[in-house]
């Protein structure tokens, strides 16, 4: 007897843009690949322009309903937005496997030509390095590329690509977080020819990327990632990598000071200390009000947990926005400069939560919050603190109510949420802004669940100021490509600060984005 009781969903939707023609290449490659997860779809059908009835089982065991269509009039020239759908047909002979297995193939949809012309035109900084890097240095070797699948990767990689680098000698690191288009860019860097990979499992990755690729590799890594599996996992790799172009604070404290090779410290730079740090600090805040806009925080008190290159950017802005702020930091040299700047500080974490009375803490360490501040594990910083713990431990008893939590870290959660349910007399669900876990001394609210507050949401293309962040990264792997390019293993801030400056980004940046743009 076949189950009639179906629970998974009977249709699925991807939206696209692109010309009628792309439309149309997009559906045939769809129609591909449900054919070969289904042979029986071989017997497929045509209904009409752009609609097709696919059988899916031998002896007409269910069927799917696939369309291209139109959403709307074209914009302009024949470019449209695009609407690939199915539907499951006699949904009851399907089993649930076979069910989302069949409607999977409409996620992993690569981007249409338009799409990504599209994305390049929102990066320039990015995609105009093909008219200054004109010697194509990346020819010669292979590519690591750790990253979030975002649509501002797929320029990333193609940027790449188009200087030098060949698509069967690169290997992209997938961040696992849940952004809306992450099938999308997954699956049109596999069709650019791309390795793409957990980087969860990164040991078993690099080791698959130094047995397919001949040539010593340049790493563009973000958080310390491949370095430092490859030292303490694989160390017989370590000639497979000729360089390393790390981008965050956190990367440069897992490396250490002994590092084997040359190291383009995008991580350090003054670009990454300046124009990015208050970039970021301005998006952390600009995201707490978006997520909780009834809550008026002008004039309320706000403490700022970490007080590296991002934590003294957030404390100027919530001070800039008339909040009364304090900040806690283990290190002392940041607690004086905190003190020195004129915050209200304590070398006590719960003396600052129950005498301050924050309405709105932010957490800027990058650490992870569960051990709480004794006996935590010394781990890197999202803001480049070795040793700083986030926000748990008995310090989650101190927490006022009515008050919201929020992280800057983009690396894991640094507020102890384990804690705070143990604590919590009830825990809810807060569509679209968090938990709000309800303690004896009033509620307490995590936004975005305690990860990064201002995290892409709806995949959203970068920011300016992102822009000119990754176009330096690319720019690091060009340079650490060529022979003769004057890194030496190790560290060098400076040199990374001269060759950036030669570069002519900032020049650009400011060009595109400065006074009367």
């Amino acid at each position: 007897m076949k189950d009639t009781h179906h629970r998974g969903p009977a249709t699925a939707i991807t939206e696209l843009q692109g010309t009628a023609e792309q439309g149309r290449l997009v559906l045939a490659e769809v129609l591909d690949r449900i054919e070969a997860a289904f042979p029986a779809a071989a017997r497929r059908h045509r209904l009409g322009p752009g609609a097709w009835l696919v059988p899916l089982g031998v002896g007409g065991d269910g069927s799917m309903l696939i369309a291209m269509a139109p959403a709307g009039r074209p914009r302009d020239r024949g470019s449209a937005q695009l609407v690939l759908s199915a539907t499951l047909l006699d949904r009851a002979e399907i089993g649930e496997a076979d069910a989302a297995k069949a409607l999977g193939c409409l996620e992993g949809v690569p981007f249409t030509e338009f799409e990504t012309d599209a994305f390049a035109e929102q990066l320039p900084l990015l995609a105009g390095l093909l008219e200054r890097v004109t010697d194509k240095p990346l020819g010669g070797c292979g590519v690591v590329l750790v990253g979030h699948l975002l649509s501002d990767l797929v320029v990333q990689a193609q940027t790449l690509i188009a200087l030098g680098a060949r698509p069967e000698a690169m290997t992209v690191l997938k961040k696992e977080y849940p952004h809306k288009l992450r099938s999308r860019v997954e699956a049109h860097l596999a069709a650019l020819g791309i390795a793409v990979l957990p980087v969860s499992d990164a040991e078993t990755a690099l080791r698959l990327h130094a047995a397919r690729v001949c040539e010593p590799s340049v790493v563009i890594d973000d958080g310390g990632h491949v370095l430092p599996t490859v030292t303490r996992l694989a160390p017989e790799l370590l000639p497979s990598f000729q360089g390393l172009v790390e981008q965050s604070p956190a990367g440069i404290e897992e490396l250490g000071d002994a590092v084997p090779v040359p190291v383009f410290s995008v991580a350090q730079s003054a670009v990454k200390r300046g124009i990015e740090a208050r970039w970021i600090a301005e998006s952390v805040v600009r995201s707490i009000r978006e997520l909780v806009p009834e809550k008026n925080f002008d004039g309320g008190q706000a403490l700022v947990i970490g007080y590296g290159v991002v934590g003294e950017q957030v404390a100027a802005v919530l001070r800039g926005q008339r909040m009364r702020v304090a900040v806690y930091d283990t290190e002392w040299r940041r607690l004086v400069a905190a003190h020195e700047a004129g915050y209200l500080t304590a070398p006590d974490l719960s003396a600052l939560l129950d005498g301050h009375r924050p309405t709105l803490i932010v957490c800027s360490t990058g650490q992870a919050g569960q051990a709480g501040q004794a006996g935590a594990a010394v781990q890197a910083g999202e803001d480049g603190q070795a040793g700083q713990a986030g926000l748990g431990g008995e310090d989650l008893d101190f927490l006022p109510g009515d008050c919201f939590v929020a992280s800057v870290s983009g690396r894991a959660s640094e507020i102890d949420l384990p804690g705070l349910i143990e604590r919590a007399e009830r825990v809810e669900e807060v569509p679209r802004v968090g938990v709000r876990y309800v303690m004896p001394n009033g509620p307490v609210t995590v936004l975005a669940d305690g990860l990064r507050v201002s995290g892409p949401r709806g995949d959203r293309v970068p920011a300016r100021q992102s822009d000119l962040t990754m176009a330096a990264l690319v720019w690091g792997a060009c340079t650490l490509a060529r022979p003769g390019n004057g890194f030496a293993a190790g560290h060098d801030v400076a040199r990374t600060d001269a060759s950036i400056a030669e570069s002519g980004l900032v020049e650009r940046y400011y060009q595109l984005y400065g006074p009367d743009r």
